[in-house]
């Protein structure tokens, strides 16, 4: 079994605790990169630009800093709501959060995560979709969501591990994807790219 130096380039608490209910023991780093991207990407090369981005500043901080090792993997995500063909972010101020949560209600969206693993010097991408239903939401079911201030800081303005869960009527797709880690593409990138499976990176009762 390998044995490799997992960093999360990540501040995410919930990316930690998909990591952490997988049995991963890993350590935490997180990007300062410009998350920034170039106009006209389409959604899919949108996340997986911003990953990279988070991925390469992580990895040349651990270069800088001397802590980058042979045996180092690198993971990082960026996960995005679109809607319409527009991507949305996380919001603003309340008032954004209450203007997307009305957009969302009663519709279909989408949810985007990019990932960027390094390892073995090189830095490798994918994109995950989840496809989700929202119920018909009242003005005033979302003015009482947004006051209890779940919805700032998360993608589509809402947690669906969360309090954000009532309003989801149907999801196709990954789950894990939506609360922030497409844990199944993961898997599928490291094994496919780096011929590592969950048995290197998780830890196992002997």
């Amino acid at each position: 079994m390998k044995q490799l130096d997992i960093v999360l380039a990540s501040a995410s608490p919930r990316r930690s605790e998909i990591l952490t209910s997988l049995g991963v023991r890993f350590r935490t780093v997180v990007s300062d990169a410009d998350e920034s991207a170039p106009a006209g990407l389409t959604a899919a090369e949108f996340v997986m630009h911003t990953a990279h981005q988070k991925c390469e500043s992580v990895l040349n901080m651990l270069r800088e800093n001397g802590t980058l090792r042979k045996n180092t993997l690198i993971i990082a995500c960026d996960t995005v709501v679109v809607y319409s063909g527009m991507i949305i972010g996380k919001p603003k101020d309340e008032a954004h959060a209450i203007l997307t949560l009305g957009m969302l209600s009663d519709s279909w969206h989408s949810v985007w995560s990019g990932l960027a693993v390094y390892y073995k010097g090189r830095i490798s991408c994918r994109a995950a979709r989840t496809d989700v239903k929202f119920r018909d939401i009242s003005e005033e079911e979302i003015m009482a969501y947004v006051e209890t201030r779940e919805p700032m800081g998360k993608a589509g303005s809402y947690a669906i591990q969360m309090r954000g869960a009532a309003f989801v009527e149907r999801i196709e797709g990954e789950y894990n994807n939506v609360v922030g880690l497409p844990v199944a593409e993961l898997l599928s990138l490291l094994r496919e790219e780096y011929g590592v499976t969950l048995l290197d990176v998780a830890l196992y009762e002997a």
